[in-house]
């Protein structure tokens, strides 16, 4: 095929197809469960049931399902007895 030919199409995924839509409802799961587990701990995890893909593809994955996670609110407080140090209370 010509080179003029071929820029009118659409590039085409190239090797073999990921495993991760597989693992994806697990890591869900797992997100849901524990929202500050460690990426490493997922790699853990999902490669003890069988992934053997990249861990780049995985972290992608997680910092997908991420996105839109509630950060934690961080609310000061004062005691009764007046002003001191300032507690910190985590709303997750």
């Amino acid at each position: 095929m010509a080179q003029e030919e071929s820029r009118g199409r659409t590039s085409q995924l190239r090797g073999r197809p990921s495993t991760l839509p597989l693992y994806a409802p697990q890591v869900t799961q797992w997100l849901r469960e524990d929202p500050d587990l460690s990426g490493a701990e997922i790699l853990r995890r999902v490669r003890l049931v069988g992934y053997r893909d990249g861990k780049s593809a995985l972290y992608e994955l997680v910092r997908r399902l991420r996105v839109g996670r509630p950060a934690g609110v961080t609310v000061a407080v004062e005691s009764p007895r007046g002003p001191g140090p300032v507690q910190g209370i985590t709303n997750r």
